[in-house]
């Protein structure tokens, strides 16, 4: 299921090299009141981590923002790729998932329901990698500089 990505990519309303990610997308919020959405795809990551994690995580970041998971405007999803990146209006990338999963709008809104029925997962780091963040170890309160008096 490789040509999802194909699919993605002729959707971007723009392509970006990499290194002018951050002018491109500074003029693009300047120039209206856009929300950004970046999703990092690397070759390695299949169909079924966006359908699985970034999906449902979207639609939930667009509800916690009170905009439609289903029809959201005013929303770029910037997905990262090589040394590009791919803008898509959100609703074009919700599109994608439509398509690929063969679902009709009802399909489709019966499924958003249920992403934002879910509990936010929490990811594991894979097999061999340090996990950045430790939860079981206590919070350092930061050290506040003392006066000389």
């Amino acid at each position: 299921m490789d040509y999802f990505r194909d699919l993605l990519f002729i959707h971007a309303f723009q392509v970006v090299p990499g290194p002018l990610y951050n002018r491109v997308s500074m003029d693009l919020r300047e120039s209206a009141n856009i929300l950004f959405y970046e999703v990092v795809l690397r070759k390695e990551t299949p169909w079924e981590h966006l359908r699985d994690r970034v999906y449902p995580s979207l639609a939930r970041y667009l509800s916690h923002k009170s905009i439609s998971p289903a029809k959201p405007k005013g929303v770029v999803v910037s997905l990262f790729f090589q040394d590009r990146f791919y803008l898509l209006e959100a609703s074009e990338f919700m599109e994608v998932y439509r398509k690929i999963e063969k679902m009709d709008s009802g399909a489709f809104h019966t499924r958003v329901d249920e992403w934002l029925a879910e509990p936010e997962a929490q990811e594991k780091p894979p097999a061999g990698r340090r996990e950045e963040y430790r939860r079981d170890l206590p919070a350092i309160p930061p050290k506040i500089p003392q006066g000389n008096g």
